[in-house]
Order: structure tokens, then C-alpha cells, then sequence
């Protein structure tokens, strides 16, 4: 998780305010970051350490920041209220129109899986805590980069709690304790990049997405822009020496760093002290490398990179998940024309005018106003998006049933218990409970053990599994577990599970273990050249074929065995993995997309109806 979000770090860009001066050249390093993360993003092998455009932005940010807040300071126009209008103007409209059109894309496009964690993280993003939900998502199912459309949003949420934290700092200090303010700031950014360096060899997922990890590269740019004004300015020429300097250190980060060195950590300094380099004390432009960074079309690029950075992952990921099995050449061709023309568009027609509009002082309520429904819409649409297309429950909620729906049927009762596949089943189970008008409860937990031991040993979900259960009694359980790996060291397990459940339930339906891919048979392996027909590994098979057999043995009366093994495997004995349509079967290695899941409905369908009929 941590490599593939390297390559999508690229936080926002703030305009500078009209009371501070204009340099071009700083559009012009933007543009240089936000090429080389596309680039990058393209092929890492093009530019290794493409991703540390993050690092050289996250300095101009608190630039311009803290340019803008010491200007206001200045000219006696501080306005707390006025700063966030002018973060609103330029930040949400092109957010909500990325976040929206990606969502309705993901949902034509990604399983029902992959759309509920775009779901989660859209909602994360929308409360500025991306960075978090992605330094603490569970790696359960195996996420590919295609996967997380909103991926590059965590560099957003680092940079918009930094806005939250500084300006009121800020100005308390300059109000308050003007004479420690340089001190203050310098012994937090010490301490931040002490932070950073310490966690990148212990916790590197912290390290990379954590604010307290990260501010010491705003601050940097913040204290430069708050240098006091005095005579003893560098000459010209040491000005330009720095700034070429700095520029030649951030084009020499983009080649030695790569997102398997350690990064963070003290590499970070690099591109860091690069950007400070080539900003300047109190940003005097000086010399050749200001004149090369003021080249109007890369200007040009830089005055659009929000809108670029905003709308190339998303792209980038949507193409690499519909067009696995296409050339590269057809997918980067189309990678560039759709980024080209919707950043455009966006720029042009949502950006550029919406900032104009929004941040007009006499429309400050306008902006909030906007704020506030993007908010209203894009929260609950997320946690939506994730409840409807992934039903799994938590170990806290078993006991009381977990997820429940239908609550008000009479007509009969379903419990889906087991761990991830389990849940795999959720919708097909509420999809089935819907159509018989049972009550439904979904009890599987993602990574839980739902199996007793032989030993004696029992764990909380089991406890809890069962104690609902044996409360609920109802018409039909439905346990799926990964038989395999449960039963690998004790298979006495599934028959003290088994015959537990079958006297506290009418029927209990077991659903075998569908045949497992191999590594290669991903998106990420196809876009490299490997192609179908994929086998199981002998090995892999023989253990899964065991426990299936197992849990045959076991059928009796009132338990009944689903084998799902036809339904996944083909003629010539490879294993099914997408549709004709070139749709996957497969979430991963060893679950099933809720496509695959699909082809077991019928057969779900089939045994419950059969037996309800009996009641």
C-alpha cells in the first residue's frame, strides 16, 4: 500500500493572493512536479523517484501560505473567515466534480468490492482524513493501484489539516509572541523531520502519510516566506548560484530516489532544501533557472496542475482496470488523451470560473454555503456506496446480530456467519433473503475466525456467532469460511461447528471453497503479458480439494453442502476467471468478485426455496 501511494502523492496547489507578488516561475516548478508524478504514474522506470513532486509541493504550499498570511498581517486585512473563502474558491469545485465523475465511472467499471472501498475513501476525503483511512485500511483483500481511484486525496488531507492548524497558529503568534515565532516554527519543523526519520525505519506507513510526519516540509516553505525583510540580501549572483542549485537538487531527486529507498526519512531533505533553494529568501527571482522555470507553456501547466493532478490517477486507474488485456501503447495513448481533455475542461470550465466566483468577498456565505453541501452529499454518498456493495459486519455488532435486514419479515429467518468469504456472499444473501421475504442477519467478519478448536479454545467471534445464533434460532444458516486455511492444522473444527449449528438452526447450508487463482492471474500481471488460461497450483488444490471433501462428508438431514466447484472451472480444467466480457470473476487470489458470487445465487436460491416450501 504505502509504494503504490507514493505514486499518487500530489497535494493541492494555492494561488497566491493578489497582494503578493506574482512569480511565474513558481507556476513553472509546479509544473515540473506535477509532470514528473504523471510520468512517473506512466512508468516508473521513466523518472524512479517521480512521486517526490509531493515533497517540492508541499514547500510552495507553505509558501505561498504563509506569504499570503504575513501580507494580511502587513496591511492590517487579517480575516480568518476570508482566508478559508479563498481555500474553498480554489480547492472544492474541482474536488467534487473529480470526486463525483469518478464514482459514476467506478461504478460501471470496478466489482462491487473495489467500488465500496472507492466509496470509503471518497468519504474519508471528503472530511480531509484521507491520509488516515489509508494508513489504517486493512490489506484484506489484495487492493492494486486500479483499484483506489481516490488514492492521491490522502496528500490533500494532509495539506487541508495543515491549513485547519497553521493560520490560527499563525497569528496567535504573530498577535502574541512575535519575537518566538521563528523559533516556534523552527523547533516544530526539527522536531517533525526527527519524527519523520525515526518512523520511516519503524512505522514507514506513518512515516509517509501522517501530518506530524509531513509539516516539517510546509513549515520549511513557511519560515522561508517569513524571513524579516532587511539589507543584508544575498548578491545577484549567489542568488542565481542558489536557485539553480535548488533546481538541479529537485531534478537529481527525481533520478536517485526511488519508492523502495526508505522515502520519507532523510531522503525527503533532498527535494525539500531543492525547493527552499530555488524559492529564495523572501522569493527574490534571480537568475537561469527562474527565466527557465517562466516558459509559458510550462506556466501554462502549472497554472492547471490542481485540475491535472486531480483527474490523472483516477483516469490512470480506470483505464489500467477496463483495459487489462490491452496494449500499452493503447492504454497510454488513452491515459493521455483523456487526462489532457478533462483537465482542460475542468480548468477552463469549473475551476478558473468558480474560483472567480466563490471567492468574491460579498459571496463568502456562497462559498461556505458550497462547502457545506459538498459535504451533505459527498459523506453520505460514500458511506452509501460502501454499505451497499460490501455487507460484512463487525466483531463488535455479532452478538447483537450485526447487520440486519427485512428486521420486520415473518416469513422466515437467514444468517450469513464465517469470515471474509462470508461476506463475500452478503449481497447474494440479501439479494435471496429480498426475493423469499426473509429476515436476514450478515455475522461474517473479514478476518475473523468463526471455528471452534478441538483444543477447547474458542475465539470471540465463534463466542458471539454462536450466542446469536442460539438465541435467534433461525431457519437458515449459511456458513462459508476459508476451508482451507481453517482446517489446515486442526480439521476436527468443522465438526464441532457443524454439529453446534445444526441444532440451534432448521437447516445449515455450507458453501464449498471455489478453486483458488494463481499470483499471476491479476490485472497488474495481464497488463505485463500473462494471459489464460491460469491452472491451480497442484499443491494448493489437493488442500482445498481435502476440505471441501470435508465438509461433503458432513452433509446429513439438515445440513446441506453447496459445491461451487463447476461453476468455476473449465473444461480443460483451468479456473474460471472473468466473463466473455472480460469482467472478473475473482476479487483475488482466493475470493470471489460479487460477479463471481452472482453464479453462486442460483444454487443459494434453489436450496433455501426448496426447503422453505417445507415449513
Amino acid at each position: 500500500m504505502l509504494a503504490g501511494a507514493r505514486k499518487d502523492a500530489f497535494p493541492s496547489a494555492p494561488q497566491a493572493s493578489p497582494l503578493v507578488q506574482y512569480r511565474p516561475a513558481i507556476d513553472g516548478l509546479r509544473a515540473v512536479a506535477v509532470l514528473a508524478v504523471c510520468i512517473f504514474h506512466l512508468n516508473h522506470g521513466w523518472l524512479p523517484g517521480g512521486f517526490v513532486g509531493v515533497d517540492v509541493f508541499f514547500v510552495i504550499s507553505g509558501y505561498l501560505i504563509t506569504s499570503i498570511l504575513r501580507r494580511d498581517c502587513e496591511h492590517a486585512t487579517i480575516n480568518l473567515g476570508r482566508f478559508y473563502q479563498r481555500r474553498v474558491a480554489r480547492l472544492l469545485p474541482a474536488f467534487v466534480t473529480v470526486a463525483v465523475v469518478t464514482l459514476v465511472s467506478a461504478y460501471f467499471l470496478y466489482s462491487e468490492q473495489d467500488l465500496a472501498s472507492a466509496g470509503a475513501v471518497l468519504t474519508a476525503a471528503s472530511l480531509s482524513v484521507a491520509n488516515l483511512k489509508l494508513m489504517l485500511q486493512g490489506n484484506y483483500f489484495v487492493l492494486s493501484p486500479d483499484a483506489q481511484p481516490f488514492l492521491h486525496y490522502w496528500s490533500l488531507s494532509v495539506e487541508e489539516q495543515f491549513y485547519m492548524l497553521f493560520p490560527v497558529a499563525f497569528l496567535l503568534l504573530n498577535l502574541r509572541a512575535k519575537r518566538y515565532k521563528t523559533l516556534v516554527f523552527a523547533t516544530l519543523c526539527g522536531t517533525s523531520l526527527i519524527a519523520c526519520i525515526a518512523l520511516t525505519h519503524t512505522k514507514p506507513t506513518w512515516a509517509f502519510f501522517l501530518l506530524p510526519t509531513r509539516a516539517w516540509e510546509l513549515l520549511t516553505g513557511s519560515m522561508l516566506a517569513d524571513l524579516p525583510n532587511n539589507k543584508s540580501q544575498p548578491r545577484g549572483r549567489l542568488r542565481a548560484s542558489l536557485s539553480l542549485a535548488g533546481l538541479a537538487l529537485i531534478l537529481v531527486s527525481l533520478f536517485v530516489i526511488n519508492d523502495g529507498s526508505g522515502f520519507p526519512g532523510y531522503l525527503a531533505v533532498l527535494p525539500v532544501l531543492g525547493t527552499a533553494c530555488f524559492l529564495g529568501r523572501n522569493g527574490l527571482p534571480a537568475g537561469p533557472a527562474e527565466s527557465l522555470l517562466s516558459w509559458t507553456p510550462l506556466v501554462l501547466i502549472g497554472r492547471m496542475s490542481y485540475s491535472l493532478y486531480l483527474w490523472h490517477w483516477p483516469i490512470f486507474s480506470l483505464v489500467d482496470y477496463k483495459f487489462y488485456l490491452a496494449s500499452a501503447s493503447f492504454r497510454l495513448g488513452l491515459k493521455a488523451v483523456l487526462t489532457l481533455a478533462a483537465t482542460t475542461a475542468c480548468f477552463v470550465l469549473i475551476e478558473k470560473p468558480c474560483r472567480v466566483f466563490l471567492n468574491h468577498p460579498s459571496r463568502r456565505r456562497i462559498a461556505f454555503s458550497f462547502l457545506g453541501c459538498a459535504l451533505l452529499s459527498l459523506v453520505p454518498l460514500g458511506i452509501a456506496t460502501r454499505q451497499a456493495n460490501y455487507i460484512n459486519a463487525e466483531l463488535g455488532e455479532v452478538a447483537q446480530g450485526g447487520l440486519i435486514f427485512n428486521k420486520a419479515s415473518r416469513s422466515g429467518s437467514l444468517v450469513v456467519m464465517g469470515d471474509s468469504n462470508g461476506s463475500m456472499y452478503g449481497k447474494v444473501a440479501r439479494s435471496v433473503a429480498t426475493q423469499l421475504h426473509l429476515k436476514l442477519n450478515v455475522i461474517s467478519v473479514v478476518g475473523g475466525d468463526p471455528l471452534p478448536y478441538s483444543s477447547g479454545r474458542q475465539s470471540q467471534l465463534w463466542i458471539d456467532s454462536l450466542s446469536f445464533v442460539e438465541r435467534e434460532k433461525p431457519d437458515f444458516v449459511v456458513f462459508v469460511c476459508n476451508w482451507r486455511s481453517r482446517l489446515n492444522d486442526d480439521s476436527g473444527r468443522l465438526g464441532i461447528a457443524v454439529d453446534a449449528l445444526r441444532r440451534r438452526a432448521n437447516y445449515l447450508v455450507l458453501i464449498t471453497q471455489p478453486p483458488q487463482l494463481p499470483k499471476l492471474a491479476n490485472r497488474v500481471s495481464m497488463r505485463n503479458g500473462s494471459r489464460p488460461p491460469f491452472f491451480e497450483d497442484p499443491v494448493e488444490r489437493a488442500a482445498r480439494t481435502h476440505s471441501n471433501a470435508l465438509l461433503k462428508s458432513l452433509q446429513r438431514d439438515n445440513v446441506i453442502v453447496i459445491d461451487i466447484e463447476s461453476l468455476f472451472t473449465a473444461d480443460d480444467g483451468s479456473v474460471r476467471f472473468a466473463s466473455g466480457d472480460g469482467k472478473e470473476f475473482y476479487q483475488d487470489v482466493d475470493h470471489l468478485s460479487g460477479l463471481g458470487a452472482d453464479l453462486v445465487r442460483a444454487d443459494v436460491l434453489k436450496t433455501i426455496t426448496s426447503r422453505k416450501a417445507e415449513f
